[in-house]
């Protein structure tokens, strides 16, 4: 762990203590069975928990805390989150179980001041709202403030979380932030309606039994929580395996279809394409060239020049690859760009001959990644061209073989790269 990351989990930690030690000396009175059952219930709430990321993890007890908060206030909602982590054991994957007495200390800790650090944030917003806006006698102000509670709750703890993600992994904070909180957002504003309901039931006679049996529920939302991201990690299994065996088939082309999932990725951002269509170009990217699993492979691997005979049946692998790709779970749109990864602006390429914007921008995008790629690699017949070599080719061809967009937007992604990892002088 790297000094700036155990700099942000000191902090973090020094805050979060003091929070629960200030939540404990300011805590309501309450029966000692009452504070046991909230916190085995927020504790079995963290015991199901969902692993979105690399040492990151989704549970269901935000709802718990909510419903906390709403019956006693902000330090019993403090103390029921960070109570929760005490009883939190889970199985993460085969073989191996994590609970308190194994898990490393510095993670129990940061777990719980986090907790504590975003409950009594969104608690101490919430209460003052709720005071200042007289909330209690108006539906919509109550819910503006409910909803205030959540939003808060959300940012800061999730926040936190991808900070120290961002020391660790020495990568931008918005580009992990989006890529594994943004798809959970909708899930933790769905697990509100559970909090509040709780927080009803246990208030009428024999309300703990009421709560006990919507846990049932609000451990089914849990349950799709990890459907969803299992089918996610299936699919891509299914996108590694099959890149595998195009890759196979040519040692040449090694790490090439990787490449130009990574250089579409760089464009399309360029481009300021939504992220939902940069995720549809980069699973069409490592696919891109899988029809060349029914191309033989003496012609893939030929050193001589093709014959026409050969060069035919070369511009056969989008269909053929949309052939292979027919029955499997993908979108139409990942389909059609890599059945047009090889159409021409000018109308020259194949397999149909489109031209203009009868191509999708995204084919066009995938094109000019593979393009460069193929460019600056070795190749049966050739060595590879240098970066500069390759980008001289793609501004001869800007508006004929390439979408002139596209083409500057690849350009100034290379230079970047190139830029990155020139040697600095001092």
């Amino acid at each position: 762990m790297n000094k700036k990351a155990v700099f942000f989990l000191s902090i973090v930690s020094i805050m979060g203590l003091f929070l629960i030690s200030v939540s404990i000396y300011n805590m309501p009175k309450i029966q000692i069975y009452e504070l046991i059952l909230w916190t085995l219930l927020a504790g079995m709430s963290q015991s199901f928990l969902v692993l979105f990321m690399q040492n990151g993890v989704l549970s269901v007890v935000f709802a718990i805390i909510l419903a906390a908060h709403l019956y006693q206030g902000t330090y019993f909602a403090v103390i029921v989150a960070a109570s929760s982590v005490l009883f939190q054991f889970y199985h993460p994957r085969k073989g191996v179980y994590e609970h308190v007495f194994n898990r490393p200390f510095y993670k129990t800790l940061f777990n719980m001041s986090n907790l504590a650090i975003s409950a009594y944030i969104s608690g101490s917003v919430y209460q003052a709202m709720y005071n200042t806006l007289q909330a209690g006698n108006n539906l919509y102000l109550y819910m503006l403030c409910l909803l205030t509670y959540i939003t808060l709750f959300l940012l800061f703890n999730s926040s936190v979380l991808i900070l120290l993600m961002t020391f660790l992994k020495q990568q931008p904070f918005f580009k992990l932030w989006k890529k594994n909180i943004l798809w959970a957002i909708p899930n933790f504003y769905a697990l509100a309606p559970f909090g509040y309901f709780i927080y009803l039931l246990y208030q009428i006679p024999n309300g703990h039994i009421y709560v006990i049996l919507l846990f049932g529920p609000l451990l089914l939302a849990r349950y799709s929580f990890q459907l969803y991201l299992d089918s996610k990690k299936r699919y891509y299994q299914i996108i590694q395996t099959l890149t595998a065996a195009i890759e196979a088939k040519d040692k040449y082309t090694e790490g090439h279809s990787k490449r130009v999932e990574m250089y579409a990725e760089k464009i399309a951002q360029k481009l300021k394409l939504p992220s939902s269509k940069i995720e549809s170009i980069k699973v069409a990217a490592l696919l891109h060239d899988i029809g060349k699993i029914g191309i033989e492979d003496f012609i893939l691997r030929k050193p001589e020049s093709l014959s026409e005979e050969e060069w035919e049946k070369i511009r056969q692998h989008p269909n053929i690859g949309l052939k292979i790709l027919e029955d499997v779970d993908f979108s139409d749109d990942v389909k059609e760009f890599i059945k047009s990864h090889h159409e021409r602006y000018d109308g020259k390429g194949y397999p149909q001959g489109l031209k203009g914007s009868e191509i999708p921008i995204e084919a066009y995008i995938i094109a000019a990644a593979d393009a460069y790629d193929a460019l600056t690699s070795d190749r049966p017949y050739r060595k590879a061209f240098t970066p500069q070599e390759a980008i001289d080719i793609i501004k001869q061809n800007k508006g004929t073989q390439f979408h002139p967009l596209v083409a500057d937007a690849l350009i100034s992604v290379v230079q970047e790269i190139c830029l990155t990892k020139a040697p600095q002088k001092g």
